[in-house]
């Protein structure tokens, strides 16, 4: 796992627990709502999309093909075992939280008062976790400790999980809490996936 990705994903969901503890998933989703304005809606629908197979597929490919693509194939062979393992954990806890706790009401279905977003198709259960969080977290995570050296960008990444987090909570898919666990459960399952292939050394 990338040291300094850790590091700056830890810092991002600290602060983001932090304000969980001091504001709460509800009191912070009306505060981020209150921002609302047509440029942000646009933003975040694009930007929503890079926790799903738009985004997703290609860079998969890039991390699975063409970045190990001058080395041997045990190297190969563990690059695909750690993306199938990491990403596959990643998109299967969250639905198994989400079977656990079916009941978890999307914001949407709490806040009565929140406006719509155009072009987007409103959900109102299984909130809990977020699944787009925490494939992206998973992603990213693999990206910064496998792309080619000058490619990881560890502060990007974090910032792009980060983007997509936020993402979905000023989307009302989702509460403060849900992308939080979403995040960790995302990063859990990178650093399992990375762990089970030998790519286990922080760099």
């Amino acid at each position: 796992m990338n040291k300094r990705f850790t590091y700056y994903f830890l810092i991002f969901w600290s602060l983001l627990s932090l304000i969980y503890g001091i504001k709460g998933s509800q009191e912070f989703h009306i505060a981020l709502q209150s921002l609302r304005i047509e440029i942000l809606d646009v933003f975040f629908l694009y930007a929503t999309r890079i926790g799903e197979e738009y985004v997703l597929i290609p860079a998969i490919l890039l991390m699975a093909i063409f970045f190990p693509l001058k080395q041997d194939k045990r190297y190969k062979i563990r690059v695909f075992y750690s993306l199938l393992l990491g990403l596959s954990l990643a998109g299967a806890l969250p639905q198994i939280g989400k079977f656990l706790m079916s009941d978890a009401l999307r914001p949407i279905a709490v806040l009565h008062d929140l406006e719509p977003i155009e072009g987007l198709v409103a959900s109102y259960k299984k909130s809990f976790p977020s699944g787009h969080t925490s494939i992206t977290v998973a992603w990213v995570s693999f990206w910064s400790s496998l792309a080619f050296p000058k490619l990881r960008v560890p502060l990007f990444m974090a910032c792009t999980a980060l983007t997509v987090a936020i993402s979905r909570i000023y989307l009302n898919m989702h509460w403060l809490h849900d992308v939080i666990v979403g995040g960790f459960l995302g990063f859990l399952s990178a650093y399992i996936g990375l762990w089970a292939g030998g790519f286990n050394k922080t760099s």
